[in-house]
């Protein structure tokens, strides 16, 4: 039986992330579009974070038409997901939770809902299978972005190094945070689905509902589609 080949993409990806040090784009030093002042989603954590944690209603002024460095890292993120998605077959909204499984198909993955004080959820090697723990304080649709982006971060452990055990071991509000919770975005929200269903209903709360996830991150969604 032949071994099915990574695309070179998804090696490109896992290779930039082992190169950096988790708390900057791997391009930062080096991105053109950066030094000639543009828009940069790694000086800008702080203000994409506080719509990622659901603490802004409405997303701030930004351009992500340029970003990516050389290697559009977002750009392999919106691709990973999009191979999950048809891994697993899915083809509508909601993204059924349990397509998470495919993550590390060696491995079982185990959810724990436990109330959480600091995180919105996190990650565990417990030595034969991992764990994600998820707020139980919050609800269903901010729950399941967390699941989405604590998966990205399965997926880095087991395809890149360095490797992390859990979410605390990380800097909050580090680039390899960002980059889940963009995975987060794109699997829970396939760009063509968000076109179609947006076409349909044109009201916020509506597709959210659908999507079942949290409208602040839908409205990110929309902008980045260049939907609102």
């Amino acid at each position: 039986m032949t071994r099915k080949r990574i695309p070179r993409w998804e090696s490109e990806l896992w290779s930039y992330i082992s190169s950096g040090d988790g708390a900057h784009c791997p391009f930062y030093n080096d991105c053109g579009i950066r030094l000639k002042g543009k828009w940069c989603p790694d000086d800008n954590r702080e203000n994409l974070n506080r719509v990622l944690d659901y603490e802004q209603s409405e997303p701030y002024f930004y351009d992500s038409t340029g970003c990516g460095g050389c290697g559009g890292i977002f750009k392999m993120v919106e691709m990973l997901a999009q191979k999950y998605l048809e891994m697993g077959k899915i083809h509508s909204p909601p993204v059924p939770t349990a397509l998470i499984a495919l993550c590390d198909k060696r491995h079982a993955v185990e959810v724990r809902e436990v109330s959480l004080k600091a995180y919105h959820g996190a990650i565990w090697w417990l030595g034969d299978r991992w764990v994600i723990q998820l707020n139980s304080n919050e609800s269903t649709s901010k729950k399941r972005f967390s699941l989405f982006h604590e998966a990205f971060h399965i997926l880095a452990h087991c395809k890149a190094s360095p490797a992390f055990s859990s979410r605390e071991t990380l800097q909050q509000g580090s680039f390899n945070e960002l980059l889940a919770e963009y995975f987060a975005l794109y699997i829970s929200m396939p760009k063509e689905w968000v076109r179609e269903k947006w076409a349909e209903v044109h009201d916020l709360d509506k597709i959210a509902e659908i999507f079942d996830v949290p409208e602040p991150v839908m409205c990110l969604r929309l902008r980045l589609l260049g939907l609102i």
